[in-house]
C-alpha cells in the first residue's frame, strides 16, 4: 500500500472513531476519507470546508509517512547528537500527530514543499529571523534572551513582507508545533496565520499576559507534585494607537536540558512506534524490563493529579504540552509548558485574563482528564499493548494501583476510576459554528475494571 492509501485509511479509522463517540450531522458511509467526510457533515453548513481539511489531513499524513525512517539502536546518544537541544530528536520523531483529532497533520495552505521545510516529521533545520519592532510590549527578560527584538517564522515573515531581520538563529528545529522552535537553549512559539488542526496559531494578548505569571506562580507546588513548569517570557507587537497584533508575537521558554532535564521526552513521543520493527519510543527506553518501567512510569504520569488534588489547577497535561523526565534509564519527574489549556480557581489566583479562570472544579477536572487519560496515556498503553501481544487491561491495572495510592477527594477518585472518561468531540467541533469551542463526548473507563 503506497502512502496516499495509508494515509487515507488511517484518516479514516479516525473520522470512524469519531462517528462512534460524537454528535455528528450524519453517518459514516463511504469508502475514503473524503467520502465519510462528506457522509458525516451531511446537512451542516461546514459540510464544504470540512471535507477539504480532511483532504488536506490525508495530504499532510502522507507526506508524513513517506518521512518515516527506522529508530536507531541508541536513542539517547543519536538524541544528543541530533541536535544542541537534546529533546528535538524525540520531539520530530512524533509522525502523525494527535492521536484521536481528524485533522492531524493538516497545515494550512502550505505546499507540500513548505510542509517538507517547515514540519517537525521532516526533520526541519531552518533559520529564525529576530526583527525589531517599533512598539513591542515585553516581559522585562525578553532583551536578554532575544536583544529586544521579535522572533517571527519565515512563514509569518514572508506573509507580513519582514525582509531585513536584526539577527538570526541557525539551525533552528520545529518542535512537534511546527510553530514551536528550538534554538538549541530556548523554546520559541511563534505565531502564523495558519490553521494547524483547530485554529490559526497566534500569540493572543492573554497568552502573553498570563503566561509568564502563572509559570512563576505554579513552579513551587508543580515541584513538590513531581513537575517542572518552563519558564515563559513573552512579547507582542502593537499598533501605532497601542492595539495589540497577535499575528506578531513570540513566546520564549527554556529548552528542557537547559532547566535541570537533559533526558526529557514528550509523552507522545512515548507511544511512536519504529517504522521498521513497530517498537515504541518507551519499549526501546525500558529496555528489557518494560513491566518495572511501567512501574516507575505510572505516578510519574498521575503527577497533575497530585497538582490538582493540592492546589485546584487543572494542566492541560496531554503528550504534546508535558514531557517524560529521565535520569539514567527511568522515568523520574515531568516537565509541562505551555499554559493556554490550564484552568485555574479564580479566587486563589486573581489577576488572569481571558479563560484559564474557571470557577467550576468539575470543569477543570474535565479539562485535566481528557488531555492526560483518554489521549496520551491510552494512545501510550494501546502502543505498549500491541507490541507485547498482552492484554491492555494489565496495564491499566498498575495505572489504577498508582491512583489508588493517590490522596484524592472521593469524586476526583470516581472521575479517574470509574465514570466514562471526557474527551474532545473535535470532529464535532469542526462542524459547529464557533470550531474552537469546547465540546464533549464521553468514553468507557479502562480503569473501571482494573
Amino acid at each position: 500500500m503506497d502512502a496516499t492509501a495509508r494515509a487515507d485509511a488511517i484518516v479514516a479509522e479516525r473520522l470512524r472513531a469519531a462517528a462512534a463517540r460524537e454528535p455528528l450531522p450524519g453517518p459514516a458511509e463511504g469508502r475514503d476519507a473524503t467520502e465519510l467526510a462528506a457522509s458525516l457533515a451531511a446537512g451542516s453548513a461546514h459540510a464544504e470546508r470540512f471535507t477539504a481539511e480532511i483532504a488536506a489531513a490525508v495530504r499532510g499524513t502522507a507526506l508524513a509517512l513517506e518521512a518515516a525512517r527506522p529508530h536507531p539502536a541508541d536513542l539517547w546518544t543519536t538524541a544528543a547528537a541530533a541536535h544542541a537541544d537534546p529533546s528535538v530528536w524525540f520531539e520530530q520523531a512524533v509522525l502523525l500527530g494527535h492521536p484521536t483529532h481528524p485533522l492531524a497533520r493538516s497545515r494550512g495552505t502550505l505546499t507540500d514543499a513548505q510542509i517538507r521545510a517547515w514540519a517537525p516529521e521532516h526533520r526541519a533545520r531552518l533559520d529564525l529571523g529576530r526583527y525589531p519592532m517599533p512598539h513591542l510590549d515585553a516581559t522585562d527578560s525578553w532583551t536578554a534572551l532575544a536583544a529586544g527584538d521579535l522572533p517571527v517564522h519565515p512563514w509569518q515573515a514572508a506573509r507580513h513582507g519582514l525582509t531585513e531581520p536584526s539577527a538570526t538563529w541557525t539551525g533552528v528545529a520545529p518542535l512537534m508545533s511546527l510553530r514551536t522552535l528550538s534554538t538549541g537553549d530556548l523554546h520559541v512559539k511563534t505565531a502564523v496565520d495558519l490553521q494547524l488542526t483547530s485554529a490559526v496559531r497566534h500569540v493572543s494578548p492573554a497568552a502573553v499576559h498570563n503566561g509568564p505569571s502563572i509559570a512563576r506562580r505554579l513552579k513551587t507546588p508543580a515541584a513538590a507534585a513531581g513537575i517542572t513548569v518552563l519558564a515563559e517570557h513573552a512579547a507582542i507587537s502593537r499598533t501605532d494607537s497601542g492595539e495589540p497584533r497577535p499575528h506578531l508575537a513570540a513566546i520564549l521558554r527554556p529548552a528542557p536540558h537547559t532547566a535541570g532535564h537533559p533526558r526529557a521526552v514528550p509523552l507522545a513521543a512515548l507511544a511512536e512506534p519504529c517504522p521498521a520493527t513497530g517498537r515504541p519510543i518507551a519499549a526501546a527506553l525500558a529496555g528489557s524490563d518494560l513491566d518495572s518501567w511501567w512501574a516507575a512510569f505510572a505516578p510519574v504520569a498521575l503527577a497533575p493529579l497530585r497538582l490538582f488534588a493540592a492546589t485546584g489547577v487543572a494542566l492541560e497535561a496531554h503528550g504534546q504540552n508535558t514531557l517524560a523526565s529521565f535520569t539514567g534509564e527511568v522515568p523520574t519527574s515531568l516537565v509541562y509548558r505551555d499554559f493556554g489549556g490550564v484552568r485555574v480557581p479564580p479566587r486563589e489566583w486573581p489577576g488572569l485574563i481571558g479563560d484559564l479562570p474557571e470557577p467550576d472544579p468539575e470543569a477543570r477536572l474535565r479539562k485535566l482528564l481528557a488531555a492526560l487519560f483518554p489521549t496520551t496515556l491510552t494512545a501510550l498503553v494501546e502502543a505498549l499493548a500491541t507490541w507485547t501481544g498482552t492484554d491492555p487491561g494489565a496495564w491499566w491495572r498498575t495505572l489504577a494501583d498508582a491512583v489508588r495510592d493517590l490522596d484524592l477527594e472521593p469524586r476526583v477518585r470516581r472521575a479517574v476510576l470509574r465514570e466514562p472518561w471526557p474527551v474532545k468531540a473535535t470532529t464535532a467541533m469542526r462542524l459547529a459554528d464557533n470550531p474552537t469551542d469546547d465540546l464533549w463526548a464521553r468514553l468507557d473507563n479502562p480503569l473501571a475494571g482494573a
